[in-house]
């Protein structure tokens, strides 16, 4: 991926050539008495009047109050050079006080000499404006197939990252009432589950991705960004395509228009030129109007849906820090069972949809989730695994959610899959877990002096420590600390990874068993089972870490000297 800087220019296009840019129609000529006042017919003043209501200094502010932003807050606003986002450029730019305003126009090389041409476009526009302006370039495969996708997902990682540059936290673009319906109807008919129907929200969270390239990205309403959570917002979800380029002719404004927007290979395209437009046909100009009144019942109703699952959310990972690189400590969640079980099943499907996709930046496909709500509520246990290559443990008493293991997906399915995946393409998927990997191909041990510490491959770090301290009840109950009694205890330590054969007793077994079998037993994945260091005074597992420590070295009352180990 490539990233360039800022992008001068000179002076605007001649807009009344017929170059790429979209020219203004003409002013309407003067039809009857000019006005004595200003020259202008009555026409001429009821179209000039909107368009000065549509950039008065305080539209803005209008247009932000609602959203809960700040009207005076710095922003970054997705500029395509079409009409939307030029009109959304120009009404920020006119207000007073005017904010800060970073506008960024992603290039995505698909379109040769028309895509330069709008970059320079927006260049001098912005220059025009006296407006920050940001170009950035990725390069995409123009195969058609998903191009829509991974445009959107591209569009979206080069809008947060130069927020991030800019030290901004809101992106504006230019979304408005038509794209809504069809996005709409795209979700309609592609079978989504209600949680993701009700099209375009007017503000959503921009989140630190679990996964760098989620399968449909088009399908969600929680986006993701690196590093950092962003708000993006769409102050003109109310507007009409029609009112927006109105008011831009009505100035005189030019914007440009994108060829691929008339090529009929792209499903939206394919529906906003014939689709649209038929059923306008067929049903009368009012149907349109009955399906945007639909969309705004959809989403009505979802709202209301979702503030009785609201409450119903994943908790961390079980001893995610014993089993994961820092990076991947929070991926996936754990929820129990029985609060999906109380819900009706209609609204229990409703929720784990919600749920999966706040995870997984994916919902599963119907089929999936329909075997999922069947096992959960028949009492069934085991692995399904769903789109992208995560995998769902339905346990007795709660649900496991786990990311995509850290091996090559790449025509697997996954041992423990007990249901085929609702995906099969999860090879394409860029995982993060090269730190992870780097860690299970060290099999030796590493030395922890006590005082000291140890960094292992994966950025964890376990720290020793010997103190002086009797009694036990004021030992750390966290599965991140352990404090063992440090009597003949051998030293140094040693730090490393689970090996065949391995056998432990913990604290309050009765007996000892296989370390694979404990780790079985208090939830573990097997996938991830080999990544749990173990912390050992001779050949004697001391600890666990981040699970729990050895019964043969736990503080009694009367011990003096502890040994307190942590994991970080």
């Amino acid at each position: 991926m490539e990233t360039a800087g800022k992008v001068s220019a000179d002076r605007l296009p001649d807009q009344r050539g017929s170059c790429p840019f979209r020219s203004p129609l003409p002013r309407p000529r003067r039809i009857g008495a000019p006005s004595l006042a200003s020259g202008r017919n009555d026409v001429q003043a009821e179209r000039h009047d909107a368009a000065d209501a549509d950039f008065a200094p305080e539209r803005w502010e209008r247009l932000a109050r609602p959203l809960g932003l700040d009207p005076a807050a710095a922003c970054c606003i997705a500029l395509s050079g079409g009409a939307d986002s030029v009109y959304l450029l120009h009404l920020v730019a006119a207000a007073r006080p005017r904010p800060r305003i970073v506008a960024v126009h992603v290039d995505h090389g698909l379109r040769g000499a028309e895509s330069e041409a709008d970059a320079r476009f927006c260049a001098e526009l912005t220059t025009a404006l006296s407006v920050e302006f940001e170009l950035r370039k990725v390069a995409l495969e123009p195969e058609p197939a998903g191009l829509e996708a991974r445009a959107r997902a591209a569009r979206y990682r080069e809008l947060a990252d130069a927020a991030r540059v800019a030290q901004i936290s809101t992106i504006l673009t230019a979304h408005h009432a038509d794209d809504a319906l069809e996005t709409l109807i795209l979700r309609w008919v592609r079978g989504s589950e209600l949680a993701a129907l009700p099209a375009l929200r007017p503000k959503l969270l921009l989140r630190a991705p679990p996964l760098a390239r989620p399968r449909r990205p088009e399908g969600r309403e929680v986006l993701r960004a690196a590093g950092r959570t962003l708000l993006v917002a769409r102050p003109l979800l109310a507007l009409r395509r029609a009112e927006i380029r109105a008011a831009l002719q009505s100035r005189g404004l030019a914007w440009r228009e994108d060829a691929s927007n008339a090529d009929r290979r792209f499903a939206r395209n394919a529906l906003r030129l014939g689709l649209l437009p038929a059923i306008a046909d067929a049903c009368g100009p009012e149907a349109l109007e009955n399906l945007h009144a639909f969309g705004a019942a959809v989403a009505q109703l979802e709202d209301r849906l979702a503030a009785r699952t609201a409450p119903i959310a994943w908790a961390p990972p079980r001893h995610a820090a014993a089993r994961r690189a820092p990076a991947e400590a929070q991926l996936g969640g754990t929820l129990a069972r029985g609060e999906l079980l109380s819900l009706p099943e209609p609204l229990a499907r409703r929720a784990l949809a919600r749920l999966l996709a706040e995870a997984t930046g994916d919902i599963p496909h119907r089929a999936a989730l329909d075997r999922l709500i069947a096992d959960l509520f028949a009492g069934r246990t085991g692995w399904h695994q769903i789109a992208g290559g995560w995998r769902l443990q339905l346990r007795s008493d709660r649900i496991d959610l786990e990311p995509p293991p850290h091996a090559s997906l790449a025509g697997s399915q996954g041992e423990h899959a007990s249901h085929a995946g609702s995906g099969g393409d999860v090879g394409q998927l860029e995982l993060p877990f090269a730190a992870a990997a780097d860690a299970r191909a060290t099999s030796g041990s590493l030395a922890l002096p006590a005082p000291g510490g140890v960094t292992l491959p994966d950025g964890r770090r376990i720290t020793a420590d010997l103190v002086d301290a009797r009694g036990a009840q004021d030992v750390s109950r966290s599965p991140l600390v352990a404090e063992l009694d440090a009597r003949d205890l051998p030293l140094p330590l040693s730090v490393r990874m689970p090996r065949p054969g391995d056998r432990f007793r913990a604290i309050g077994a009765p007996g000892a068993k296989s370390l694979a079998r404990f780790l079985a037993d208090v939830g573990v994945p097997r996938h991830d089972r080999d990544q749990v260091p173990l912390v050992l005074a001779g050949a004697e597992i001391v600890w666990v870490a981040g699970v729990r420590p050895c019964e043969a070295r736990r503080v009694r009352a009367g011990t003096g000297r502890r040994l307190r180990l942590v994991l970080r």
